[in-house]
């Protein structure tokens, strides 16, 4: 069987989530049919994880977006690894990968697109229709996200593929020990309950409405703690919440970390308020440790949560719903068990990491083995 050289390239490699995705295509594909690389206009600690695993990482360290010997030694990388397929992941990627794979002869590239962007980005669109014809498919976390730049590109329907995220059932687990562990070591009594967000501190996932809602309810029911996980922009607004009275004695800020598994496992609740989403990884993550998540009603997450069955959904901004529906559960101790269970069970039926795996896999053979 002949082996086929595959290249993701990314903008960044800091542990985030498609950086994550990528980490774990380029570990779990088929090394018997796909030799793996990953490159990446900057670096970050996904890098050394991939290096740690004995993939083979290649950063550009773009110094800005005029760094033309930074694309020749993209070429030279592609071109001496004899890479058959480049996986494009982010616009920034996308935009140096579709050149230089041309310029290294590179013969196929598919893009993965992991957002509903809500943000002004006409020329991100604008980009995809131009450079159509050296793509042959765009890859879409979730249906909400294929609508969503398919709206704006107006690129015909067989451009577009749906590959849900995968998340691995295996790690991401209900616990027990490690439950206990993880509540000793941030001083949660057995009486508390521990409220967590992980993800990018980021304008997207409105963090700032998460710490208005548990400020609140943390007023209102004493035995409440909170942790969050996560670096970014937003991070000085956590930093101030932390300094404000004696916040810092029942909210504790992670930062980025490897720990989430843990975290997870020694939480009761999680919220993720998003402004918008592609897919909602973090929450997905939760729901498979057998956690109830809070979430709002965006495209993307509505796919991954069903409203009252697998979590609950609230309005984007309405902090007094996000209050409300932390109370309910806060209160529930049965729906809080009913929720988790089964969102543990949907992740597991809809969308385990094989299953994207092998999703990848039959696209790339579709494409790699087409005449």
């Amino acid at each position: 069987m002949k082996r086929f050289s595959i290249c993701h390239f990314i903008t960044e490699l800091q542990p985030a989530g498609a950086e994550r995705c990528v980490y774990e295509l380029a570990l779990r594909l088929d090394k018997r049919r796909f030799d793996i690389h990953v490159a990446a206009l900057r670096a970050g600690a996904v890098a050394g994880w991939l290096e740690g695993k004995s993939i083979d990482v290649m950063v550009l360290n773009l110094r800005n977006r005029f760094d033309l010997p930074a694309l020749f030694r993209l070429v030279k990388f592609l071109r001496d690894r004899e890479v058959h397929l480049l996986h494009t992941h982010l616009f920034h990627a996308d935009l140096v990968g579709r050149i230089a794979a041309r310029l290294a002869g590179v013969p196929h590239l598919v893009h993965t697109v992991h957002v509903a962007e809500r943000r002004f980005r006409p020329w991100q669109y604008a980009w995809a229709r131009i450079a159509s014809k050296w793509c042959e498919r765009i890859i879409c976390v979730s249906k909400a996200v294929r609508d969503h730049h398919a709206s704006r590109t107006h690129l015909p329907s067989n451009m577009y593929q749906v590959i849900y995220n995968g998340i691995d059932t295996n790690q991401y687990r209900p616990d027990s020990q490690s439950r206990e562990r993880f509540r000793e070591r941030l001083q949660i009594e057995k009486d508390e309950l521990l409220i967590s967000f992980v993800g990018r501190l980021d304008y997207q996932k409105n963090p700032q409405m998460f710490l208005k809602a548990v400020e609140i309810v943390r007023k209102r029911h004493g035995n409440i703690k909170v942790a969050i996980a996560g670096d970014g922009p937003e991070a000085r607004a956590v930093e101030r919440f932390l300094r404000e009275g004696n916040n810092a004695q029942w909210a504790t800020w992670l930062g980025f970390t490897d720990e989430v598994p843990a975290l997870l496992n020694a939480s009761d609740i999680f919220v993720l308020p998003s402004r918008w989403e592609g897919f909602g990884l973090s929450a997905a993550e939760a729901m498979a440790t057998g956690l109830p998540v809070i979430a709002t009603r965006v495209p993307g997450l509505t796919e991954l949560i069903l409203d009252g069955k697998t979590g609950l959904l609230i309005e984007s901004e309405d902090v007094e719903a996000l209050i409300l529906a932390i109370e309910k559960l806060i209160g529930d101790e049965a729906m809080r068990v009913s929720l988790g269970s089964a969102a543990r069970q949907w992740v597991q039926e809809k969308f385990s990491i094989d299953m994207s795996i092998v999703a990848h896999e039959r696209l790339y053979d579709e494409i790699l083995r087409a005449k």
